[in-house]
């Protein structure tokens, strides 16, 4: 008699409280277990707690109410419950990288870099021509030169010493282009160092060559022995991304961050390139000027890189750590939490910075 009363008033309780998403269960042993009711069968109750289902034989139920309502949760709007609100994920999915080259172009088609007239375009082939054989004072007045026409010397010196064996030269030409605000030169730079690395790389795993009977002048300024070349190889590498660093913008933000993750995301890094506070100060000087309003950056492009760097933040890695603090200082608005916050406070506040910055 007593287990059929109690199931009849647990069923009268129950639907007297549908529209509510909790109950509250007082069990013979003085215990109340507040949930979500999932259902009656074969005699035991089911209930979705904070811990999880629990499971209570019915003839243990002693009364059944609903939850009191300061302890429901509160709805965000009328007629919606806080679970229906839309909640900020704990943890930050890594994003697909954007391709450097497609942004760039995109960015060019919008704002096309003029033809130069015949006049220019020949005075900038002497100057390219000229620069291999320069003396280093020579080379100095040749890279001022080149920097004085703007982007429209980009194409120049992108053509420019391609080959393996003029790759030194082609590196020294790319001061030209190292000049706080040339967003658009990171195509260039991110091709020059794909070379330089894949240069490096044959350097390291090629056998050592068969000396010659006669060396030309050049072959004989270049550095004997695998050791050496390793050094200058390793040094090319290095200066094409201090030269992308102090061009700055998104895009050159974009192919320096891609360099390094893949470069501290090793198993071993290369001793000759390893250090990570060099790069995060190159990389975060990249990002310079992000917060400011006159400059290549746009609040969109602050949204792209802090969610490639984000990850980052939370990885078992401390040069990535590094790389990704001393870049998000640069990039983020102000009042984001502490560096040492959890991931999920950090994702909470991104939700609100995040719009802010799209609004």
């Amino acid at each position: 008699m007593r287990a059929y009363f109690t199931l009849i008033l647990f069923t009268t309780l129950l639907c007297g409280a549908a529209s509510a998403a909790e109950i509250q269960v007082k069990t013979v042993d003085g215990q109340v277990v507040q949930g979500e009711h999932l259902g009656t069968k074969d005699g035991v109750v089911k209930i979705r707690t904070s811990y999880g289902v629990i499971s209570i034989p019915e003839k243990d139920v002693v009364t059944v109410s609903a939850a009191p309502a300061s302890e429901k949760p509160k709805s965000s709007k009328p007629g919606r419950t806080a679970s229906d609100a839309p909640q900020a994920p704990a943890t930050f999915a890594p994003v697909k990288t954007p391709n450097v080259q497609s942004l760039v172009a995109q960015k060019q088609a919008e704002n096309p870099i003029p033809d130069p007239n015949n006049r220019d375009r020949q005075e900038l082939h002497r100057l390219i021509r000229n620069f291999a054989e320069s003396s280093d004072a020579s080379r100095t007045k040749i890279i001022k030169q080149l920097q004085s026409y703007g982007p429209v010397a980009y194409e120049f010196i992108s053509a420019a010493y391609t080959e393996s064996n003029d790759f030194n030269d082609r590196v020294d030409l790319m001061r030209a282009l190292a000049v706080p605000g040339r967003a658009l030169t990171a195509t260039i730079f991110a091709e020059a160092h794909a070379q330089a690395v894949l240069l490096m790389d044959r350097t390291a795993t090629d056998p050592p060559t068969q000396p010659q009977d006669y060396l030309s002048k050049r072959e004989r300024e270049r550095p004997q022995g695998k050791a050496a070349q390793l050094k200058v190889d390793a040094a090319n590498v290095l200066a094409i991304e201090q030269y992308a660093s102090t061009a700055g913008g998104p895009y050159n933000c974009l192919f320096l961050l891609e360099t390094y993750k893949k470069r501290y995301s090793a198993e071993k890094v290369d001793p000759l390139l390893n250090d990570a506070a060099r790069d995060a100060a190159r990389l975060a000087a990249s990002g310079a000027d992000a917060g400011r309003s006159k400059s290549s950056w746009s609040n969109e492009d602050r949204v792209i890189l802090a969610e490639q760097v984000f990850p980052l933040l939370f990885r078992d890695n401390d040069d990535l750590k590094t790389i990704a603090t001393d870049l998000l200082k640069k990039i983020l608005p102000a009042g984001y939490p502490k560096w040492d916050a959890p991931q999920s406070e950090w994702t909470e506040w991104w939700a609100g910075a995040k719009a802010k910055l799209l609004g």
